[in-house]
């Protein structure tokens, strides 16, 4: 167990910024995601961490003690890569034991460590195979123990799972959950992929551009996001267009009561399921004409033209299936109101009772 601290933490690559003066808290026992897309310097930012990287700028602190003067093979730390990087010419036992051989640990106890490492990530009885006998998965559970049995105070994942395929990605990372909440370990995991970052985070960091541009639950990340960035980017989100004046806000021929928000053009970030749809015109709805539904198991998407406004994603209940062409009353119950880069506006209005039985 072990905390991690990030101060003012920068790496430049010649003219290139990857990690800008970034500062980070990591608690004892945490799941962090670092999310963002590609070029972000999420990756960069964890190798600098790991010390594959050398920091421009800043301080790496482990447990309060700076860990920035020690090569990769001194830090308590241990790296899980997207390529499994086994060594093709040893058994499964040579590749996690390895570590522990260059600690010279007695025989036994290396033994000893690696069954358990095995068993930890459901693997026993496998160590006399060899990588090229196992499935993608089971290498990745190879690589993952390999770093457990070295018994870090802190475990990196550089996005692990990404050249999976979705089924086995899924069943993994709640593999991985459940390990890392059993050993209380440190975990800081880098991925692109916001659905990961949701289901296994306690915090998500979301980065944009060498920065952090939100540090918080995953709830509050997809509830309340602080910028246009993070409202863009994590989950479906429509962004719209309007204006604000005298503390109301016009937006696609509809005029709200906007206290809050300043005079000004404004981008408007809605929910798909903060979009309800009412059996009747309304005066506070937009009359909207379907372009695409599509059937996704437990709910349909569909896709909504409205004058003056881009398309439309909206989420439907199984029980409406509206044909494309059909006339739709789309009622905004929820808005963010960005203005700039600053913090949002909410909006929340009242949802006319008659929405209520087809609302998802």
């Amino acid at each position: 167990m072990a905390t991690l601290d990030l101060v003012k933490l920068s790496k430049r690559f010649g003219s290139v910024t990857a990690v800008d003066t970034l500062d980070l808290q990591v608690r004892d026992g945490e799941f962090m995601c670092i999310l963002g897309p590609s070029g972000c310097g999420k990756s960069t930012l964890l190798r600098v961490i790991a010390g594959f990287e050398t920091p421009t700028d800043g301080d790496i602190r482990i447990d309060a003690d700076s860990v920035t003067p020690l090569p990769a093979n001194r830090r308590p730390t241990a790296m899980v890569f997207q390529k499994y990087t086994l060594w093709p010419h040893m058994t499964v036992f040579s590749n996690i034991a390895f570590g522990l051989q260059l600690r010279k640990l007695p025989r036994q106890q290396i033994q000893r460590k690696v069954e358990e490492a095995l068993a930890m990530v459901s693997l026993s009885g496998y160590e006399a195979r060899y990588p090229a006998q196992l499935s993608g998965g089971q290498q990745q559970r190879v690589a993952l123990a390999r770093a457990l049995v070295l018994e870090p105070k802190i475990l990196l994942l550089d996005e692990p799972f990404s050249s999976l395929d979705a089924i086995l990605r899924v069943r993994l990372r709640e593999e991985l959950r459940r390990i890392q909440r059993r050993l209380n370990i440190t975990a800081i995991f880098v991925t692109h992929d916001q659905e990961e970052a949701l289901t296994l985070a306690d915090r998500i960091a979301v980065m944009n551009a060498g920065r952090i541009e939100q540090l918080d639950s995953p709830a509050q990340i997809y509830a309340s996001p602080r910028t246009l960035f993070v409202a863009d980017f994590i989950g479906a989100m429509n962004l719209l267009e309007g204006e604000s004046r005298g503390k109301r806000l016009s937006v696609g021929g509809l005029t709200l009561d906007a206290v809050e928000a300043p005079d000004g053009v404004a981008t408007i970030a809605v929910r798909p399921e903060d979009l309800a749809v009412l059996p009747a015109a309304h005066p506070d709805a937009w009359h909207a004409t379907v372009e695409q539904v599509m059937d996704l198991g437990h709910y349909r998407r569909a896709l909504l033209e409205v004058e003056g406004l881009p398309t439309l994603k909206v989420y439907l209940p199984k029980s409406f299936a509206p044909a494309e062409g059909d006339t739709l009353f789309v009622f905004p119950r929820r808005l963010l109101v960005y203005h700039g880069e600053g913090a949002p506006h909410e909006i929340c209005r009242t949802l006319p009772a008659e929405a209520l039985a087809i609302t998802v």
